[in-house]
């Protein structure tokens, strides 16, 4: 009896590694060629209502208003990156490339100040500290020096970026107009207790990632606000697009306000810019709490759980 346990043990174990392995290969290498079918089925579902919406109060067949909507989504769309991507990417290129006169000639003299007088009360670690400023510029210049180089090779991706772009779009175009046919025949694979688990596996699956959706973007409009108030109190140039770059940096994982704002910070106080310094520390604190008192309201209530779980 125990050996048999041990044989059930040991092929649920090897099951259970082979569903890992293939969920790693999914993710890894399935999943990427997946992308653009994803992005549109994503477009689709977003669209459904609206698009349901205008064809009953319009009484315009589906098709046209789908084709109607996805030409304005994708134009603004357009706009948007046009606007705003040219002038980022222009700002972070001269940015990057004036980062070693920026250093030579602001924050390395604020630095070696720094380190003379620790070198003078702590001779032994001189030679330390005037290694760490030389490799700190020798880093500066390497940062800098290779963009022309990668700025090229980006330039090189744009064709496979291109045709992935496509593909998405005539992706979200199918998948938006024929979207009930596409899930009929889905549910139509299916029978009995496994049809009812699919529709409610979609019901709710679908319906808690759009809570979360529509939670994250509130709170991530706000924290927009915030930054660019603030950027604007401070007399920052271009407040609205450093708080939108901010804003979309503070949403992904493990990054936030403070993988920004702390550096900033410190770089102004060293630079001899204490009120900036000031200034940017104290909106990152105010932006910080906030954001950790909104957020479990806010996603509390999308999800239908007590701010405290």
């Amino acid at each position: 009896m125990n050996l048999d346990k041990q044989k059930a043990f040991i092929i649920h174990v090897i099951y259970y590694a082979f569903l890992c392995l293939l969920l790693y290969i999914v993710i890894k290498f399935v999943l990427p060629l997946l992308m653009p079918f994803v992005i549109g089925i994503i477009i689709a579902l977003i669209f459904r209502n609206p698009i349901d919406f205008l064809t009953k109060k319009t009484h315009v067949k589906r098709s046209f208003v789908s084709i109607f909507i996805l030409i304005i989504f994708y134009s603004l769309i357009a706009l948007i990156v046009s606007l705003i991507g040219l002038k980022v990417f222009n700002f972070l290129k001269d940015f990057i490339l004036s980062l070693p006169d920026m250093f030579n000639n602001s924050i390395k003299p604020a630095l070696l100040k720094i380190m003379d007088d620790l070198g003078q009360r702590f001779p032994s670690i001189k030679d330390y500290l005037d290694n760490f400023i030389n490799n700190l510029g020798d880093t500066i210049n390497s940062i800098s020096a290779p963009l022309p180089g990668k700025i090229a090779g980006f330039a090189g991706h744009l064709p496979s970026l291109l045709i992935n772009l496509i593909f998405t779009i005539v992706a979200s175009f199918f998948f938006t107009i024929d979207y009930y046919k596409i899930t009929r025949f889905i549910v139509r694979q299916f029978t009995g207790e496994r049809r009812e688990m699919v529709l409610k596996l979609k019901d709710n699956g679908i319906g808690t990632l759009g809570k979360f959706i529509r939670a994250y973007a509130a709170i991530i409009s706000i924290t927009f606000i915030e930054l660019s108030v603030g950027f604007w109190i401070l007399r920052i140039p271009n407040p609205f697009l450093f708080g939108a770059l901010v804003a979309i940096i503070d949403i992904l994982p493990i990054l936030g306000t403070g993988a920004v704002l702390i550096p900033w910070s410190i770089i102004s106080f060293i630079m001899g810019n204490t009120s900036l310094g000031i200034g940017i520390l104290l909106l990152y604190i105010f932006v910080t709490v906030v954001r950790q008192t909104i957020e479990p309201k806010i996603v509390g209530q999308q999800i239908g759980l007590h701010p405290l779980l």
